[in-house]
Formats: structure tokens, sequence, C-alpha cells
């Protein structure tokens, strides 16, 4: 029995060196929080599609980082070192994709990956690529955080008692105690490397979601034009037509647009009555105006309001007749009015109804014939509803690699 204790205790001795090894070398533990995209008209970009995508690219970037890192389910209740979001925003004609990453224990690092692309599709490339970028990045968040926590001044260290510090470990530790003491020394180099490479990184910045919604990149183009159809109504008749849109604007911001507005409207009308007085009525209208608008919301389908004013060419004739008579009306001339607008904008698409509203008039020819029937004048006032979409675009942006 005693010729057996000295190989047991060699192998507790050399159980307790090894076991600080092992601490270590634990691999680094990433945990992808959540994903949130702004695009509701791309289903290969929505929000559910983001997460599925980056957490597809984690898996296949861990599979050759196994020893280096793993992945923490985001309802797991174990800890992680670094917690990573993702945003998906519209940035012009692109699509701009920022990756988020904090340490878990502070001092709270984080840092921004950006990416921007045109192809609407997050392919499996494009994504694994990321995530071992993510993955490499999260390792020198961590390692930052790591040196600036060792260089700060720990209180409760200083306010012990230094001489039972001192002589407490010293005689049952013996050489393995003397190295871990000197360990800070030898480090004090790299440490302060580290921590000045990774100044940049913000520490007073505790709350993970401020971290993640400050990345948004431009959503509306700078410049864009709106063209598309409608179908026209004059106000407070039975005349009834169709049109064409063209609005140019420009883009201030994203909530705020000015431009220029053109449509041009055929409205038709009249009645039959067999026993009466029959009428035919034919107009048309160009309305050249000068537009604001105002859209509400920050992202997805949004409302918007719209207010323009400027001037109308409108030319129109009708002609009625029956058992009592004829008779024939003519109008032509330069209008000037005003035309607010409401509508819904789906990104692609837009679908608004706009209230075209003359206020008076510079130049105005008209002309009646009667005998007997006085014929009926068609209405200046109209309404438009109308369907339009982006023909054209234009947005600068910084140029990224394209996944």
């Amino acid at each position: 029995m005693r010729r057996a204790l000295p190989p047991l205790r060699a192998s507790a001795v050399l159980a307790v060196s090894l076991l600080p090894l092992c601490v270590f070398a634990s691999p680094l533990r990433v945990q992808f929080l959540r994903g949130e995209s702004t695009i509701t008209d791309i289903p290969e970009l929505s929000t559910q599609s983001l997460q599925e995508r980056t957490l597809y690219g984690l898996t296949q970037a861990l599979k050759a980082e196994q020893d280096k890192a793993t992945l923490v389910p985001a309802g797991a209740t174990e800890g992680a070192d670094v917690v990573v979001g993702a945003k998906l925003d519209r940035n012009g004609a692109k699509f701009r994709l920022v990756y988020v990453l904090q340490t878990k224990q502070a001092p709270k690092l984080h840092n921004q990956l950006a990416y921007e692309f045109t192809t609407p599709k997050l392919s499996d490339k494009g994504v694994t690529v990321m995530a071992q970028e993510i993955l490499a990045e999260a390792g020198k968040l961590e390692e930052a955080r790591k040196a600036q926590a060792a260089q700060q001044p720990a209180p409760a260290v200083t306010s012990a008692p230094a001489p039972a510090v001192a002589t407490a470990p010293a005689p049952k530790a013996g050489g393995f105690g003397s190295t871990a003491n000197n360990a800070p020394a030898a480090n004090t180099a790299p440490v302060a490397k580290a921590a000045d490479e990774y100044a940049e990184y913000s520490t007073t910045d505790d709350a993970y979601p401020a971290a993640v919604d400050a990345p948004r990149g431009r959503q509306q183009p700078l410049i864009v034009v709106h063209s598309g159809m409608g179908g026209v109504w004059g106000y407070g008749t039975q005349s009834y037509g169709f049109g064409v849109v063209v609005e140019p604007k420009w883009n201030i911001t994203d909530w705020l647009a000015v431009g220029t507005r053109v449509d041009v409207g055929l409205i038709f009308g009249g009645r039959i009555v067999p026993s009466g007085t029959t009428s035919i009525a034919l107009g048309a209208s160009v309305g050249t105006l000068i537009k604001a608008e105002l859209l509400l919301g920050s992202s997805g389908v949004r409302p918007f309001v719209g207010f323009g004013g400027g001037t109308y060419v409108i030319a129109g004739q009708s002609v009625s007749a029956g058992n009592g008579g004829a008779g024939i009306s003519q109008t032509g001339g330069q209008f000037y009015g005003i035309a607010p607008q409401l509508g819904i904008d789906f990104g692609g698409l837009r679908l608004g109804v706009t209230y075209n509203h003359i206020l008076g008039a510079d130049i105005v020819i008209e002309q009646n014939v009667s005998l007997g029937v006085q014929a009926e004048r068609l209405p200046r006032n109209y309404v438009l509803l109308e369907l339009t979409g982006r023909v054209l675009k234009f947005g600068g942006s910084e140029k990224r690699p394209s996944f």
C-alpha cells in the first residue's frame, strides 16, 4: 500500500498542472441574438431569412474552427463571451448589412462589420465568408477586452493587507505560485499593445440594443423617378377616364422629398336618355406642379403625404342633343391650382390618391352655342387614383465587397 502512494501523488500533481491549460484552451463562445431587416418586399432578405442565413453561415464557419469557437443558442442559459446582432437596410440602389459584435463581460467593447451588395439574396458562400470574419473579429474583441481588464486597477487587491496576500500562498504553492505571480510582469508589454490596438472600441455603451440600432444606412435613393397610370374621376360628376403620372424627386432625407409632378389625364362623360336629352363630353388636362412629400415611419410599408401646386392646361368639349334642340360647349385655357395627395409606399410600388383642385385661371376661352338645349360643361376639378413604381433611382454610396 505504501508503494502505491507515489504514483497516486504524481497523477494528482499532473492533473492539477494541466487544469489551468484546459481552462485557458476553452473555445470562444459566440451567441447570435437576433437579426432585423427593414426590407419587406423581398422574401430572401426578410428578417426570418436574415436570421436563418446568418446561423447557416456561422455553422459552416465553425466546422473549421471547432477548437477555437462554439455557437451558443440564442435561448441558452449558459453564458457567451461575445454576442452578435444583425441589421439589414436599403442603402440607395444597394443593400447594407451590418453585424454588431459586443463582449458580454466588462469592460464591454463592441465593433461593427458592414457589407454592401446589389444581389437580392444571401448566398451560401457569402454568409460563410461573413461568418468567418465575424468569428475572427469576435476573437480579437475578446482578447482586447481581456487586455483592458488586466490593465484596470483592482480596488479589492490594493485595499487588502499586503502581508496576508504575500505570505499565505508562499509555503503552500511553492514554485507554481511564484510563476503565477511573475506572469503579469512578463505580459505587461503585450497587454499595452492590445489595448492601444483596440482603443477605438467604445467601453461606455453598455446597452446592446443601442449598438444594434446605431448603424443605419440611407433607405431612400438620392434621386428617384416614379411613373405609372391611374384612373380619373371628374369630381362631383359621372365623368371618368385614365391618366399618366411622372414624378422626378430629390430625397433630401429618408422622410422628406421635393420635386416636380406631371400628370396627363383624359376624361369622358355623358349620358344617354332615349326619350330625353343625350350628352357626350370629352376633356383633357395636363398639370405641371412643384411638389413636396413627407414619408411617415422609418422602414417597410410607409404612408406618405404630398402637396403640390402649379399650372394646368385644360381643354374640353361637350355636346347635348334631344327633342328640345341641341347645344355645344367648348372650353380651353391655362389654370392654376393645388394637388394634395395621400398614399402608401410599398418600396418598389406606390398607391396614391391625388385631388387636383383648380383655384383660378390665367387665360380662359369659352364658346357656347345653344339651340333650345344647354350643353353640360366638364368639371375642372378631378381625382386621380394612381399606381406608380420606380423607373429610375440614383444614390451614391461607398463600394464594399459584394456577396
